[in-house]
């Protein structure tokens, strides 16, 4: 097994970069290699994700298992649908506390396959395909880990500034008379709000496996159209739903939020929730000099009116 070892310091809270490294979704938006990365299955500090970067100039995808451990702020990882060259690959990733700030050491090894001839253009023997990895291993690693540092520490600049981002946070509800797994259903199925939600054009599904979900969806917006990625995780058991949008619209930098289905006397009272933080310039582009608070009150309102269609769409359908 070939090893390799990648390490830098990085100065931000140990449990922040540690939290960047164990969600995999924000990575392409990140990492210059990587252009896409989801969690496919979940369970305890089991992960299975699926990541798709650049090796060496060249589109590569593969499968991993991992094993994340908060605790000991440590994540393992093995390759089981490795990259076309590789017969295994596997790591991990450590973070240490220092008086100021983070290690971030991550830690490769692998092995190439026998006979990789015919698997990567200009590779043909085992040495080529070694030398290959070991180059792209290289020149990924840095680039992430650089990428990392200059990602945190930027926020951790911002975060120091005397004047804080402008953020907000706001709900919306409605009460429907219908059993809660009814209600639930009909937010959690996306590919119908279509025929459901009023200003919703046309979903996308890329991914749905009943708890993990990502889609693209249409929208209409002062009579123009608008295209939302979303990246949801769907809780059955709970009821509830939570999402962020990797790219949201353009004068917000984040969007999460969060559905909740709470059972109440006859029924069940549906929660928006909301939590965005405004792009001042993207703002100030939109609507002229008009200050953050009443920017941040017209994306409030926007977007509670949606909920409020949702919602409204909804128990028209259910209280039928």
């Amino acid at each position: 097994m070939y090893r390799m070892k990648h390490q830098i310091e990085i100065d931000a809270p140990v449990h922040v970069v540690f939290d960047l490294i164990r969600y995999v979704e924000c990575w392409p938006a990140i990492f210059p290699p990587c252009k896409a990365a989801r969690i496919v299955a979940e369970e305890g500090a089991r992960q299975v994700i699926e990541i798709s970067a650049l090796a060496n100039g060249q589109p590569m995808s593969w499968r991993s298992e991992r094993e994340v451990h908060p605790d000991v702020r440590h994540i393992s990882f093995r390759q089981v649908r490795p990259s076309p060259l590789l017969e295994r690959m596997e790591g991990d990733w450590h973070f240490h506390a220092l008086r100021s700030g983070t290690l971030a050491v991550l830690e490769h090894r692998f092995a190439v396959k026998a006979q990789p001839h015919g698997l990567v253009e200009g590779v043909t023997t085992q040495q080529e395909a070694l030398d290959f990895m070991v180059r792209s291993t290289d020149d990924n690693s840095q680039k992430e880990l650089q990428a990392l540092k200059q990602f945190l520490e930027s926020k951790e600049r911002a975060g120091r500034k005397q004047e804080a981002p402008p953020r907000a946070e706001f709900e919306e509800s409605l009460t429907i008379s219908a059993p809660p797994e009814r209600v639930y259903a009909l937010l959690q199925q996306a590919t119908g709000w279509p025929e459901l939600l009023p200003h919703c054009r046309a979903v996308d599904m890329r991914y749905d496996d009943g708890r993990n979900q990502e889609f693209v969806m249409t929208v209409e917006v002062r009579g123009s159209e608008e295209r939302i990625r979303t990246i949801r995780r769907c809780n059955t058991h709970g009821r509830n739903i939570t999402y962020f949008q990797p790219e949201p619209p353009p004068v917000l930098r984040e969007h999460t939020g969060e559905w909740r289905v709470e059972p109440v006397p006859g029924g069940v009272r549906v929660v928006s929730w909301h939590a965005v933080e405004l792009a001042p310039e993207k703002a100030r582009e939109m609507w002229g000099d008009i200050g953050t608070d009443e920017a941040l009150r017209r994306v409030a309102n926007a977007i509670n009116a949606n909920s409020l269609g949702t919602m409204k769409a909804i128990k028209a359908r259910v209280e039928a």
